[in-house]
């Protein structure tokens, strides 16, 4: 289930990062900028988590 969430939110990050828009102005792309990596990084947080399995013996 992790992986799906994950997935999801790859997908919504990428497009922000990638999506121009004209009228948003330059204050508009920094915020989707932000909330485009912030996405990305949750993704990644959300993968490397373990669960409070400790696999190291």
């Amino acid at each position: 289930m992790k992986w799906v969430l994950a997935i999801l939110l790859i997908l919504i990050g990428a497009v922000l990062f990638s999506i121009t828009i004209g009228d948003m102005g330059e204050i508009g792309h920094i915020i989707m900028k932000i909330i485009s990596f912030g996405c990305l990084f949750l993704a990644g947080f959300i993968v490397r988590s373990r669960g409070g399995k400790n696999l190291s013996s």
